[in-house]
């Protein structure tokens, strides 16, 4: 029987970290809670309900399939969550190949969006990702290869650059609505991520402010094409523990490395993270900034966690 306490699909949301419509779609999809329903025919959740959406939550983060877990009891929910966790430094562990087949597929599905130029089905698409599978899996097979693929169509001609600004619009907003679905403790430590001067592609920056959100950080997103200055100046402000930049293109220019130049300013406690497939080509700047360049997001993700609790 369920508990008396009840909530709104509002409460349950700030409760769980879950969005409202991904709540609404797990009850339609998967049944995963039936919450009552008041007499003007709104949701009632019971405290049972708000900690199996909680645990289903935190399984998914962990990699597993909504599809196969939604339908556990507690006493599942909890026995998997304890089992699995070890497995807390990794961004996919072998959950993650569950459902690879139907993640090909959706990927094809958001790439035949972005050339049809159907904003509505891209955003379609991406909501159908971020109902049926983890964190851990949305990044590593559905935005990484995206990015990439557009990225090259782009490069090559085969997409328009209209294509490629209106698929970056909507992948920014879905990335920062997926950074913001964690709770975050107000005395987390902070890091601030951004793209320097002159360095527009800041899907990295992106990917990488929701997996640094994954592991209990304070992000704070300051866009693309910052000047240096401005970063320092933020940095000082906010009393922010890291920086994250990510460098795409060009993969050589003596601006930017003037650019990054700057940096050095930055008290020496302050660890800067770079990434991007351009980092490499400005490591003789980078090291003497003591900079570490990071292209494998586990990696990333464990070196927060261990700064985390200095």
């Amino acid at each position: 029987m369920k508990s008396i306490k009840s909530y709104s699909i509002k409460a349950v949301a700030k409760e769980t970290g879950l969005t409202p419509f991904v709540i609404r779609a797990w009850e339609k999809r998967y049944q995963a809670v039936v919450p009552e329903r008041t007499d003007t025919n709104r949701r009632v959740y019971s405290s049972e309900d708000v900690e199996k959406l909680r645990l289903l939550f935190k399984a998914t983060q962990k990699g597993h399939s909504i599809g196969n877990i939604a339908n556990l009891s507690l006493e599942d929910l909890q026995e998997m969550i304890s089992i699995n966790r070890g497995d807390e430094n990794i961004i996919h562990d072998d959950n993650s190949k569950i459902g690879t087949n139907d993640l090909d597929e959706q990927l094809e599905l958001c790439i035949q969006a972005i050339q049809e130029l159907d904003a509505d089905k891209f955003e379609k698409e991406l909501n159908n990702v971020s109902i049926n599978f983890s964190q851990p899996q949305i990044l590593e097979f559905i935005i990484i290869p995206l990015m990439e693929k557009i990225g090259n169509s782009w490069s090559d001609g085969t997409l328009r650059v209209v294509n490629e600004h209106m698929a970056s619009v909507i992948i920014s907003s879905f990335l920062l609505n997926l950074k913001d679905t964690y709770k975050i403790s107000n005395n987390a430590p902070k890091i601030i991520f951004t793209t320097p001067m002159g360095q527009q592609h800041e899907f990295g920056a992106l990917v990488a402010g929701a997996v640094a959100a994954s592991v209990g950080w304070k992000v704070i997103y300051l866009g693309p094409n910052l000047p240096s200055t401005e970063l320092i100046a933020a940095v000082d402000k906010l009393n922010a523990k890291c920086v994250g930049i990510s460098l795409v293109y060009p993969p050589s220019d003596p601006d930017l490395k003037r650019e990054l130049s700057k940096l050095k300013s930055l008290s020496s406690k302050v660890k800067i993270f770079v990434g991007g497939r351009s980092a490499k080509t400005y490591s003789d700047i980078l090291e003497e900034l003591n900079a570490k360049i990071t292209i494998d997001l586990n990696d990333f993700k464990k070196e927060l966690q261990d700064l985390s609790y200095e």
